[in-house]
């Protein structure tokens, strides 16, 4: 699997969790959701994105 199957970019996240890029900063500041720092991209596991999904 490449990281492109594994990991989502921020506007790929933002859509799919349905919120702005303020809100997706709050939660990485407050570990609600697990993420990695590529050069200047943020990167987050696609299974933790359908899991904070689920919360809603």
């Amino acid at each position: 699997m490449s990281d492109q199957e594994l990991f989502l970019n921020s506007k790929e996240t933002m859509k799919e969790l349905k919120i702005s890029s303020c809100e997706l900063m709050h939660l990485r500041q407050d570990g609600k959701i697990k993420f990695v720092k590529k050069g200047n991209a943020f990167l987050y596991d696609k299974k933790d994105i359908i899991k904070e999904n689920n919360k809603k």
